[in-house]
């Protein structure tokens, strides 16, 4: 099963979860291959969509190190939790950014060290590689302190001397992605996450 619409047999999405209901969102469409994911995620509140009137959730739109901080917090504390207020830790995230509570819990929690050290900044508009989003997923599930096992080489596109190769082997190990493809195995560590992806990854991370 992979997370990605591109791959031959990302039908199999559909059949690997117990639930079904017919999608809340106007952009998606009923057998759209994340259709569950997205719904699953709404229903728990991690996300309230893109749109509220219509509802959309503009499953294409790429994810931000913004909304992916949101994302991964809302997973990790439940759909109820307000995140502390902001005191402007980043240069780039000032306490008035519509994230700034939840970005500044992600780097307190130690999920991110930010993009910057120098003058310290968070990046909130730069979009999420597949690569980055595998540390950032097992980190949310295990903390901070989390070091996954090294890696063997199981992507044609990951070798063993790539900056996330531990990460990625284990996010794989873990069941949480498939890959970009399967024949050959191929992860695609620099593309850009979408939202739909996003969805997949948070639904088994947190085996919602």
């Amino acid at each position: 099963i992979t997370d990605d619409p591109a791959v031959s047999d990302h039908s199999a999405v559909s059949v690997s979860l117990n639930f079904y209901n017919p999608s809340e969102f106007e952009d998606i469409p009923p057998g759209y291959w994340a259709e569950e994911f997205i719904n699953k995620i709404y229903e728990n509140g991690i996300t309230s969509g893109c749109s509220q009137d219509p509802l959309m959730y503009c499953p294409d739109y790429t994810v931000t190190r913004a909304q992916m901080a949101v994302f991964l917090e809302r997973g990790i504390n439940g759909s109820d939790y307000s995140p502390p207020g902001a005191t402007g830790v980043f240069d780039d995230c000032p306490v008035s950014h519509w994230a700034a509570d939840w970005v500044e819990l992600f780097y307190n929690d130690g999920i991110t060290i930010g993009c910057s050290t120098n003058p310290l900044m968070y990046c909130p508009d730069n979009l999420v590689t597949r690569a980055q989003m595998a540390v950032f997923l097992l980190r949310s599930m295990y903390g901070n302190g989390y070091t996954p096992p090294s890696a063997v080489g199981i992507f044609d596109d990951v070798p063993v001397t790539h900056w996330a190769s531990d990460w990625i082997e284990q996010l794989y190990d873990e069941g949480i992605t498939g890959g970009c493809s399967t024949n050959p195995p191929l992860y695609c560590p620099d593309e850009i996450v979408n939202r739909a992806q996003m969805a997949v990854f948070i639904v088994r991370a947190f085996d919602l």
